[in-house]
């Protein structure tokens, strides 16, 4: 029997104390402006700077209930260990398959799709958080494992062999939000936005990261075609070090790590628990501030949606900007959850 977020919610407070749950809902506290060191992004963009942080990370993996995940050294040492590390232990996704969770990422909402095929996102839909962070000055950069090319916008599902078939453990369309919306893929400008992983790995040795990074893994390296220990080694042996090291996930900087949904569907929207798409998520950054043992944990209730309202609230002092989801979803407790 798999243990619901009440549970650990009471076995904490006997763990931890008596101190009240967390009350934060979202980025109301101010907090002072310090300039990050000269930085730019790839094309030489100065950094633009927010509220909160700087920079805002995050990487994704596939289709994995809360507790496997959590159960991976890995996962659990990540928030306990990284600076200032934060488990957002009631976190969850929206729907399923994978594509519309990945639109709610960028768009706040999954326009009502409800399949992994192929589809475009046209006219004043397609709006993203893209044409906020623009509108700001504010870099961003989309970049995928196994992506065919090196920079532009790849518009078939997958990349495919010399015989037409589909390259197995590879990357994937559903799983690259960008491609899908119009205004993105019509603009050669933001398709140049969009890089292999292996231009990652160059732009953070030479300081070009921009301020906003999508970082998609393979099928592999995801967890999708493997399980939550391939992941957990994969985040291990190739980012452990970099995340915790490095000034460019520390320094006015928040990151995010989560899936994509949950790996059980029986009973989505019907049962709690796991089956209601309850998954693992986590931040870690110089822009959290853990005062206490409880700013550890927080236990609000966050979905993809919290993603653009938490740069909407860095960047611009409100969410709803995108009039979508991200009017109602509570941004993510920065710098500290309010608890103490």
């Amino acid at each position: 029997m798999k243990t619901s977020v009440a549970v650990v919610v009471i076995a904490l407070i006997s763990t931890l104390g008596t101190s009240a749950l967390p009350t934060d809902h979202g980025c109301s506290a101010s907090q002072d402006n310090i300039q990050t060191r000269a930085l730019t992004g790839p094309n030489g963009e100065p950094y633009i700077p927010g509220q909160f942080f700087d920079r805002f990370f995050m990487i994704i993996g596939e289709n994995m209930d809360f507790w496997p995940v959590e159960a991976q050294s890995t996962f659990s040492n990540l928030w306990k260990q990284a600076p200032n590390g934060r488990l957002l232990g009631n976190y969850y996704a929206v729907t399923h398959p994978s594509q519309p969770n990945y639109f709610a990422h960028i768009a706040a909402t999954t326009f009502g799709w409800n399949s992994d095929s192929v589809t475009n996102i046209t006219g004043s839909e397609s709006f993203t958080i893209v044409d906020l962070l623009e509108e700001k000055g504010i870099s961003w950069a989309g970049y995928a494992e196994d992506y065919p090319i090196t920079q532009g916008c790849y518009i078939p599902y997958a990349p495919e062999d010399a015989n037409g078939t589909q390259v197995p453990h590879s990357y994937v369309r559903k799983h690259f939000p960008f491609v899908s919306f119009e205004s993105i893929y019509t603009n050669e400008t933001r398709c140049n936005n969009l890089y292999n992983a292996e231009m990652f790995w160059k732009h953070l040795k030479e300081n070009k990261l921009p301020q906003f990074v999508y970082f998609t893994p393979n099928l592999l390296n995801d967890g999708h075609d493997t399980n939550a220990s391939f992941f957990a080694s994969y985040i291990q042996e190739t980012w452990i070090d970099t995340f915790y090291y490095n000034d460019y996930f520390n320094a006015r900087a928040l990151n995010y790590i989560s899936l994509d949904e949950s790996g059980n569907t029986t009973g989505f929207n019907t049962v709690p628990g796991d089956n209601n798409n309850h998954i693992y998520a986590a931040l870690w950054g110089g822009t959290l501030t853990n005062r206490g043992t409880y700013d550890k944990y927080d236990f609000n209730r966050y979905n993809h949606s919290s993603i653009t309202a938490t740069l909407e609230m860095n960047w611009w002092g409100e969410t709803g900007l995108l009039g979508r989801n991200d009017t109602y979803a509570p941004c993510f407790a920065v710098p500290n959850d309010g608890a103490n």
